[in-house]
């Protein structure tokens, strides 16, 4: 048998096992009843059938609602061309299934969500993760309707699908401010930004209040053909939501990146000091000063602290969902714990002094110091991330330019306010020898011959 003769063969017969398969999905006369549909379809999905199969098991899902097939070709276009989806995605069936149920509300709002989840799958710029997911936190119980993934970016994003008129978002303003507040908290949690999508309007106080949150509204967002007057396009809403991924990709490269700029120059300027504290206990001439250790190497841990809470807030969008929201969670308390050592390293600094062991010219000098690298460290920091965060939001030439920064700054400060302290200190000195010498002549009745220099 020629090649060409078995390969057409193997064609029809493929087609042919794929054209039984669909063919034994039938609903037969199960429609209209919503949890035999549902049987019929886990039983179907405990079989696993192939991915073409389980999207002609969602079509007539959907023909056996009350959409039927006119809503499957007008409504969803046979999920084919622009309009497919993905089956295997997790929620996708499920949610399709309640196409089927006899509410007509919820038909109409999973509808409406399916719709969103069509539109995501199929734009390009985000990846449609799971639809449906249940969450269950400390706050309480919870779903999110759509989880998303920005390509751009890398985030990862939550979406509430809402159908609320004013009238009812009056009447329920409790309700949706208190589900507002958990996804508030589900973002501190997890680093997802949030966004609230409504088919209608949204009346001043829940737009206030979920701007206060941190989440996105969008009202309006329509999904038809044709829409009326001040009516978006879901694809408006998507460019909307592309724009405020990348703001907080930016903001969170540039925080990192400050972190991490920070930390290096900290650390770098905090090094020396710490060798050379550890080098002074180990010498028999000198008694063991613990302090001097204490203070260097607190700022060698807030300095350490630093640069890996920053890089972890910076690089999180690189890994997976769950990896992800562990690394935001320990950005932010590793930031909390590096400030904390630097305040330790600032009060050992301080008992040093009060009990004598560096003179308040010493102290005065590290203190000029310690507080020109925080200053011009985090200064230049901040700018020099900002300016390659605003620019490509790459987290890589984010902390680049903070360290570039943190060092260009903290140079100027140091330098700047050593001149300054050198001056004051040598102003404060010929004010101390004009004092002494006046009190000396004066004891013993001579006339000053110095100086004077207060002037």
């Amino acid at each position: 048998m020629k090649p060409s003769l078995v390969l057409l063969v193997g064609m029809l017969l493929a087609h042919g096992d794929a054209a039984a398969q669909v063919a034994s999905t039938a609903i037969g006369d199960r429609v209209g009843n919503y949890a035999s549909i549902r049987t019929w379809h886990e039983q179907y999905l405990a079989t696993s059938p192939t991915q073409q199969g389980r999207v002609e098991a969602v079509r007539q899902i959907v023909r056996s609602g009350s959409l039927g097939d006119r809503g499957l070709q007008r409504i969803f276009h046979n999920f084919e061309g622009r309009m497919a989806i993905d089956p295997s995605i997790p929620g996708v069936e499920k949610t399709a299934r309640l196409l089927a149920s006899s509410n007509r509300a919820q038909v109409k709002g999973h509808t409406r969500e399916l719709l969103y989840a069509i539109g995501i799958h199929n734009d390009g710029r985000n990846s449609l993760i799971e639809m449906g997911r249940k969450l269950d936190r400390p706050w309480g119980k919870t779903d999110a309707d759509i989880v998303l993934r920005n390509h751009r970016t890398g985030l990862y994003g939550r979406i509430e699908v809402k159908n609320y008129s004013l009238r009812s978002q009056i009447t329920n303003e409790a309700k949706l401010k208190a589900q507002m507040g958990k996804m508030a908290r589900e973002a501190r949690l997890t680093g997802q930004p949030q966004f609230w999508i409504n088919r209608h309007g949204i009346t001043p106080q829940l737009r206030r209040y979920a701007a206060q949150s941190g989440i996105l509204t969008l009202d309006k967002v329509g999904t038809g053909q044709r829409l009326p007057a001040g009516t978006q396009s879901f694809e408006q809403a998507l460019a909307k939501m592309d724009a405020r991924f990348m703001r907080v990709a930016q903001g969170r490269a540039m925080v990192g990146g400050t972190m991490i700029g920070f930390g290096v120059g900290l650390l770098t300027a905090s090094l020396r000091e710490t060798w050379t504290a550890v080098q002074g206990l180990s010498d028999p001439k000198h008694s063991a000063d613990w302090s001097r250790l204490g203070s260097a190497g607190s700022y060698s841990v807030a300095g350490t602290g630093m640069i890996v809470s920053g890089s972890a807030l910076s690089f999180a969008p690189r890994f997976a969902e769950a990896t992800q929201g562990r690394l935001y969670a320990f950005g932010k308390l590793g930031g909390a714990f590096s400030v904390a050592a630097l305040g330790a390293g600032v009060a050992i600094d301080i008992s040093r002094y009060r009990s004598g062991a560096i003179s308040s010219v010493e102290f005065w000098r590290r203190a000029a110091h310690a507080s020109s690298v925080v200053a011009g460290g985090t200064m230049g920091a901040w700018l020099g991330s900002s300016i390659t965060a605003v620019a490509t939001a790459n987290p890589a030439l984010a902390a680049a330019g903070g360290i570039a920064g943190s060092f260009l700054g903290a140079s100027i400060m140091t330098y700047a306010g050593g001149a300054v302290l050198d001056h004051k200190m040598e102003a404060a000195r010929r004010h101390h020898d004009q004092a002494f010498g006046d009190s000396v002549y004066h004891r013993y009745g001579l006339a000053s011959t110095l100086p004077d220099t207060s002037t």
